[in-house]
């Protein structure tokens, strides 16, 4: 799977949305779908912006085996804001990508299967229509 990452002044951050990401952003914003509406609509959405890159971010350098330094106030020092655009579009995708992924492992995970039924239709022979069968 490809990696989501921003450049912030010369600084490569990947991302990663994880449940850990989650939880925090959660506990702190709200549910998903608030976070997005919070992150492209809301009053503080610059704030909510540069809370979710650094955590965003800091999950992708540790995941990466970096230092996970990323604080607010580098992020507001070091960001530019004629960038503010890719920035959410980076955070939605990050999360989204994620997300979904997840969503159809665990779908897979907790499908309900017919094992016999599966094994019966994998043994079945095409039925043979000139014999009337």
């Amino acid at each position: 799977m490809e990696h989501i990452s921003l450049m912030i002044k010369d600084k490569k951050i990947p991302m990663k949305f994880g449940m850990r990401q989650f939880i925090e952003m959660e506990e702190k914003l709200g549910n998903l779908a608030e976070i997005k509406e919070l992150l492209l609509k809301g009053k503080d959405r610059l704030r909510t912006l540069v809370f979710m890159i650094r955590v965003l971010g800091n999950a992708g350098l540790k995941h990466a085996g970096q230092e996970p330094d990323l604080t607010e106030d580098w992020l507001m020092d070091n960001m530019e804001p004629h960038n503010i655009l890719a920035y959410q579009v980076a955070v939605l995708a990050c999360m989204t990508k994620e997300s979904e992924s997840q969503a159809i492992n665990e779908e897979n995970e907790n499908k309900e299967r017919d094992l016999v039924l599966e094994e019966i239709t994998a043994k079945k022979e095409p039925v043979n229509s000139q014999a009337g069968e």
